[in-house]
């Protein structure tokens, strides 16, 4: 088995265990960080905490995942598939798609406090659909703006949540 291969499944296992925890520990303090504006007949922290709850399961199976991935790797057995992959040069591609997606989400973030969410998330909606190989661009960014608008309204008036607005519009 490569070095190359060994370094990925380590850096896999505790990127995914990482994650698990940040997530349990998000879900623990959740109440003490939400900020209730509106009143309402549920807790602000009801949603924050289904999410926080659907991201901790996930990083469970991930971190499950990665765990049989180590005891593979440690029992002397190759998988096939990542091997190939490997050979082929496709774990630097599937790297620098990875590197592009965290970009453009860190992008967000900033365009979240500058913007605000209607605006930025149409445009990272866009840049992740082209990433992914759009080709249709002008209904995708048609469906971007509807959906992102209709998620505003939904969030607003029926779960009495206020999405970014941001310093330049707000």
């Amino acid at each position: 088995m490569g070095r190359l291969l060994r370094r990925n499944i380590w850096i896999e296992a505790g990127i995914s265990l990482f994650l698990m925890l940040f997530f349990i520990y998000f879900y623990c303090h959740i109440d003490q960080w939400v900020i209730e504006t509106l009143p309402s007949t549920i807790s602000p922290a009801f949603f924050p905490s289904v999410v926080t709850l659907v991201l901790i399961i996930m990083s469970a199976l991930l971190t499950g995942f990665c765990l049989r991935s180590v005891r593979h790797m440690l029992a002397g057995k190759v998988d096939e598939e990542r091997l190939e992959l490997q050979e082929g040069g496709e774990e630097a591609g599937r790297f620098a798609a990875l590197a592009g997606y965290v970009g453009i989400l860190f992008l967000y973030l900033i365009g979240l406090h500058f913007l605000g969410f209607v605006y930025s998330t149409p445009i990272v909606m866009f840049l992740v659909s082209l990433m992914l190989g759009l080709r249709h661009w002008l209904i995708g960014i048609v469906c971007y703006v509807l959906f992102t608008l209709l998620l505003n309204y939904v969030a607003f008036n029926f779960m009495q949540i206020i999405l970014p607005t941001g310093v330049l519009f707000g």
